[in-house]
């Protein structure tokens, strides 16, 4: 990042590891794509599974006979992948950065500043943390461990291990889950259901707070009215102010000062959004968990691999332009054909001088020469620079609210632009920002977790194997494709077989490549890229000192909960 008179004026996000996982694809058995692509992330393995499992069904014209039960299995392991994935970006990447000194110098001037550094430090500090003079592990990041080592408890019932299970494969899954399993997986879901209740919505129930956010019968004056409630004397979990609440309040300065006339906040609903070039992002999502009810409820087998038929999944697909001018109209359907990857920025070429490929045709070929590797020239990453019709788009959480018009989303994307004509300091709420970002991650864990608990409810115990996989035989010189959602957004596995029915040409576009992407050939910026440009060093602006921890430019890359393996990784100079 560069910045001047105080303002990131241009900043590139950088992948400087080459991995090559396309590369090693050519020449093997479709068969294996299952088992080498899960490598490509440790987080995301069963995703990455999905996809490419999706992608040799494509190819084999078998997806309309996967059975429900592969369907719910691959749903509930996916489900547990993104509830782990969430919360350890929300707790032991994100919210750790609000426990950090310099706010304890911002906040800590009124009884209600001091209540909220204290709270801040005591749930999200994590021990070793460099800028933090606190010790103790807060309660939220304890809680966290505890978590992710249950949701991978979970995972191993039916996936044998976590990550990189193998039981996903072509034509379902390979596992054949038993009552027992059945019962310490109902047993790990209510746990999960604990930990979510006590640290977002305490004290409604899951469903009490889905219900009035998240369903067709949502109240909009809800959050208001909910926050109106609870007291300013005392901001402790016993008194309502669960993190979710907390964090919508006091990372707000529309919900704290606007509303509650309170002037304590981290305004991060200023930080991180595309306000000065918002035409030109995009926000796309795929389709996300299989839906195995039609509109009757009745159970059915098979899927659409690139969502092509209406209620394939349960998160439909979906594309919202970045000036977002219907925002509140239904959004339109994700076209794959729009899809393609540049490589003007990138340590790649395409043969015949072409800067941008279809995945479909793709190809991986990195700069030969260590002397063509130059961070400081027009090329200066590893990750490739997919655009959806020449658009960049931001896809993860976000996106899937914006794309779904969830309502509690929605509902505060409403308050902010109508509240932007009586923000007075110089700025603007960005509809999109860090503060509707994290938020959106947060309200996903509930969605998740309560499509969890009905796809439990679902898996039924049968002795035919056939219930839980079918015969996949992949036909010679196919082609193929699995666009899914993953946890940070949108996935897709593309494979062509040659006339030996060999793996002729392999491609992945996970989440992290899109939003990290580098410029393209029109040099439009890359998602986090753009998200950077205007941003001071704190959400405050250019405090002295603040140099050496720019805290705001944390705040707004974290937000993003890049993978490092998938896409991008990230180090420090100096």
């Amino acid at each position: 990042m560069e910045m001047k008179d105080g303002s990131v004026v241009d900043a590139r996000c950088s992948g400087t590891t080459y991995r090559g996982f396309e590369q090693m694809m050519i020449g093997r058995d479709p068969m294996d794509a299952v088992y080498f692509t899960q490598r490509v992330c440790g987080m995301c393995s069963t995703p990455h599974a999905t996809a490419a499992a999706g992608a040799v069904e494509s190819l084999a014209g078998a997806t309309g006979q996967i059975p429900k039960d592969a369907l719910l299995v691959r749903n509930i392991l996916n489900g547990l992948a993104w509830l782990r994935s969430h919360v350890e970006n929300l707790y032991l990447s994100f919210l750790p950065d609000l426990a950090d000194p310099i706010y304890g110098d911002l906040l800590r001037y009124s009884d209600v500043g001091t209540a909220l550094t204290g709270e801040l430090a005591g749930r999200f500090n994590v021990p070793g943390y460099a800028s933090t003079g606190h010790t103790a592990p807060g309660s939220a990041y304890t809680d966290a461990i505890r978590f992710v080592k249950l949701t991978g408890e979970a995972e191993a019932i039916l996936g044998g291990r976590s990550p990189h299970s193998p039981v996903i494969v072509p034509g379902g899954v390979t596992v054949r889950p038993s009552a027992s399993d059945l019962m310490k997986l109902k047993g790990c879901y209510a746990s999960i259901v604990d930990f979510l209740e006590r640290r977002l919505t305490y004290p409604l129930s899951l469903d009490e707070w889905l219900e009035n956010t998240h369903s067709t019968q949502a109240n909009p004056d809800f959050i208001l009215n909910r926050i109106k409630s609870l007291p300013t004397g005392d901001l402790s979990m016993e008194k309502g102010w669960n993190d979710m609440q907390l964090f919508s309040v006091f990372c707000s300065r529309m919900m704290s000062y606007d509303f509650l006339s309170m002037p304590i906040y981290v305004e991060l609903d200023t930080l991180g959004g595309y306000p000065l070039y918002d035409q030109l992002i995009g926000f796309l999502n795929y389709g996300g968990f299989y839906r195995v009810r039609d509109r009757a409820g009745n159970f059915t087998d098979g899927y659409s691999p690139v969502d092509g038929e209406e209620g394939t999944f349960e998160i439909p697909s979906g594309f919202t332009p970045g000036s977002m001018p219907n925002l509140f109209d239904s959004p339109g359907k994700a076209d794959p054909a729009m899809v393609a990857e540049q490589v003007s920025g990138s340590f790649f070429s395409y043969s015949g001088g072409e800067t941008a490929l279809k995945p479909e045709a793709g190809e991986t070929s990195p700069s030969p020469r260590a002397a063509d590797i130059d961070y400081s020239g027009h090329k200066y990453s590893f990750v490739k620079a997919p655009r959806y019709g020449n658009v960049p788009c931001e896809t993860g959480p976000l996106a899937r609210m914006i794309n779904s018009r969830e309502p509690y989303i929605m509902n505060i994307m409403q308050m902010m632009h109508f509240s932007n004509p009586v923000f007075s300091s110089g700025k603007s709420y960005n509809r999109t920002s860090v503060y509707t970002r994290v938020l959106s991650r947060m309200q996903e864990c509930l969605i998740t977790a309560q499509l969890l608990g009905r796809w439990i409810d679902d898996l039924e115990v049968h002795s035919d194997p056939r219930k839980y996989c079918v015969p996949v035989t992949p036909g010679r010189g196919e082609a193929g494709a699995c666009m899914i959602e993953a946890p940070r957004g949108a996935l897709g596995h593309w494979m062509r077989l040659d006339e030996d029915g060999r793996i002729a040409g392999y491609q992945i576009i996970s989440p992290t490549t899109w939003n990290a992407s580098p410029r393209d050939a029109e040099t439009k910026f890359g998602p986090i890229e753009l998200s950077l440009i205007g941003a001071k060093t704190t959400p405050r602006g250019n405090i002295p000192g603040s140099e050496v921890n720019p805290i705001s430019l944390y705040h707004i890359i974290r937000s993003f909960d890049p993978c490092v393996s998938c896409a991008v990784h990230t180090i420090r100079t100096g």
